[in-house]
């Protein structure tokens, strides 16, 4: 296979990359926060592929929060899949009810960690895995977060919060301390479009 060369901020045609069709889908798994789904495939060259699993997952929302000193909000919370305590930043599901991600934003924030915030700017969004999931992650930049309330006690959630300057955020995602690869993701296209994303890391600071 020989690379294919493309002049600069521009991507290939990809007519010939066409979508599988799908002869069969059945679903295996319907809960309250997922659904679990086998199709039978088939490519373009008659290739069947079967089954196929897709996970049908609503889309979640990402919440970089700033407040007035540079300082940004990160929460630590217990993850079962891998069993660790991981740190990141606030989120979780875009309800139906959500007018759209930034409101989902504003409640989940709220929600999780008290914080409200008049400043909101919608970045944009990322897929969660397009291999096998339906849903996208939606990264939404929150400015002059303070704290107004308490948060909700829900207690199959226990959170911690924590306020660090930007500076230290950005050195602890390089140095692979917020392991949720999504969060990574929100954290670099929010600070860059925020224009904080040069703020030094404490390695590097003078």
């Amino acid at each position: 296979m020989n690379p294919t060369d493309t002049p600069e901020n521009t991507l290939p045609d990809s007519t010939d990359l066409p979508p599988w069709q799908v002869k069969s889908s059945t679903h295996l798994l319907h809960d309250r926060w997922l659904k679990v789904r086998a199709d039978t495939c088939v490519t373009a060259e008659g290739v069947e592929i079967a089954p196929y699993y897709v996970l049908e997952y609503p889309d979640w929302v990402e919440v970089v929060a700033l407040d007035a000193e540079d300082n940004i909000y990160l929460v630590q919370q217990y993850r079962h899949g891998l069993g660790v305590v991981a740190l990141e930043l606030p989120g979780g599901a875009v309800d139906a009810s959500d007018a759209s991600p930034v409101e989902a934003a504003a409640r989940e924030l709220r929600e999780e960690t008290g914080l409200s915030a008049p400043e909101w700017e919608y970045v944009g969004s990322l897929a969660a895995n397009p291999a096998t999931h339906t849903n996208l992650c939606h990264i939404v930049l929150a400015r002059n977060v303070e704290l107004t309330e308490k948060p909700s006690d829900d207690p199959t959630e226990r959170i911690r919060l924590i306020r660090m300057p930007i500076r230290q955020a950005i050195g602890l995602a390089l140095e692979g301390k917020m392991i949720q690869v999504i969060h990574v993701a929100a954290l670099t296209l929010a600070l860059h479009k925020a224009g904080k994303w040069d703020a030094p890391s404490p390695a590097n600071k003078s």
